[in-house]
């Protein structure tokens, strides 16, 4: 699913006033309230539409309004101080995304904008991703539907693995996320919705012909190596010994579940990092999390090491991981799509920014990674 700040520098005469005027509102402001920071939006509309015509006006209001309406909850949330309306170049930003929604009629691109503004608050001290955000702003009039749909979900593989290691359970995760991303909506093919985005700078495209993606079946198991472990048989006296130990140690054997692609193995169901692992005991009558001992830590890291061992090119689990992937609609309607696709490309800074909003504006729950 990281936070920045921003400077601003004097220039001329007038300028330097100004900024000393700015420096001294932040000293004494502490923060804007949102009716201050409503009279912004209207303060940085009215410099916007200096040059249009009264019935360009008369349109871009109501869609300009659409995108204040649905910034300010999600800036508010962010820093209810609102302090980076006092900031220049955050206003000049402001001006720049309400022209883009000026210049559109699609509802979903004030959705879209509003998520690239709060991530152009919350980047704000790192310049280059910064940038990207502004200029992903610029185009949101322009990005196709299904070329939006498509950069997103190809940033959504590339990034975005499951924190469960339980086979079901993260292959559910996906299944959603992607599901959210394609929205019920079909998938773009062949070269026209690349040459698009390659047109917008939202991606740069290989050599077609020379070289395309990894298959699906030869990237995901990289990927996803943690359900690729190999476990323990649970016939053995190893597993045995952990299961005696994990009583002795009051870890619990819940833990300790049948492999889903190899049978009669055991894995174990807890990410194999000690410090993310806690044991949860009833006190009072309420459950509280509480950090392994060192007892259980030792134990805990002898099971790591006999079961947690990966191996991707086993073609048991593979063929397995396989059968267990196309039982979910969404994730077979992936594999295929990205089995087609014509040409290598990279996403640009600019992509990631569009592609980062759209699947927040899809589901604020899951984290945006530049």
């Amino acid at each position: 699913m990281t936070k920045n700040t921003q400077t601003q520098s004097a220039g001329d005469n007038s300028t330097q006033i100004q900024a000393g005027t700015i420096q001294n509102y932040y000293t004494t402001i502490t923060g804007i309230d949102e009716a201050r920071a409503r009279s912004i939006c209207k303060e940085e509309y009215a410099i916007a539409m200096q040059n249009w015509t009264s019935e360009a006006i008369a349109i871009a209001n109501d869609r300009v309004q659409q995108l204040e309406d649905k910034v300010l909850p999600k800036l508010v949330q962010y820093d209810n101080s609102l302090k980076c309306f006092a900031d220049p170049s955050f206003q000049i930003t402001l001006r720049k995304a309400q022209i883009s929604a000026a210049s559109t009629d699609r509802v979903a691109d004030y959705e879209l904008l509003s998520e690239l503004i709060l991530h152009r608050v919350e980047q704000d001290a790192d310049r280059g991703r910064r940038l990207g955000i502004t200029k992903a702003m610029e185009i949101v009039d322009q990005v196709d539907d299904l070329a939006l749909i498509g950069i997103s979900l190809v940033h959504a593989i590339l990034n975005f693995t499951p924190l469960s290691v339980v086979l079901n359970q993260g292959l559910s995760v996906l299944n959603n996320l992607y599901g959210s991303i394609i929205a019920d909506r079909i998938l773009p093919e062949g070269m026209t919705w690349l040459e698009h985005l390659d047109l917008l700078s939202a991606i740069r495209l290989g050599s077609r012909g020379l070289n395309k993606f990894k298959k699906f079946e030869e990237y995901i198991p990289s990927q996803l190596s943690q359900f690729f472990v190999l476990g323990i048989p649970k016939d053995s006296d190893e597993f045995r010994d952990i299961e005696t130990g994990f009583r002795i140690t009051a870890i619990g054997t819940s833990c300790l579940i049948p492999h889903p692609l190899l049978p009669d193995r055991m894995i174990l169901s807890l990410p194999p990092n000690l410090d993310h692992i806690v044991i949860n005991r009833t006190i009072n009558g309420c459950v509280v999390k509480e950090p392994l001992n060192s007892d259980q830590k030792e134990m805990m890291r002898k099971a790591i090491d006999l079961m947690c061992g990966v191996d991707i090119n086993n073609e048991e689990m593979k063929s397995a991981f396989w059968i267990e992937w196309e039982k979910y609609p969404v994730l077979s309607l992936v594999r295929k799509w990205w089995n087609n696709i014509p040409v290598h490309f990279e996403i640009s800074p600019v992509g990631v920014a569009l592609s980062n909003a759209y699947i927040h504006s899809k589901d604020s729950s899951v984290p945006c990674l530049y």
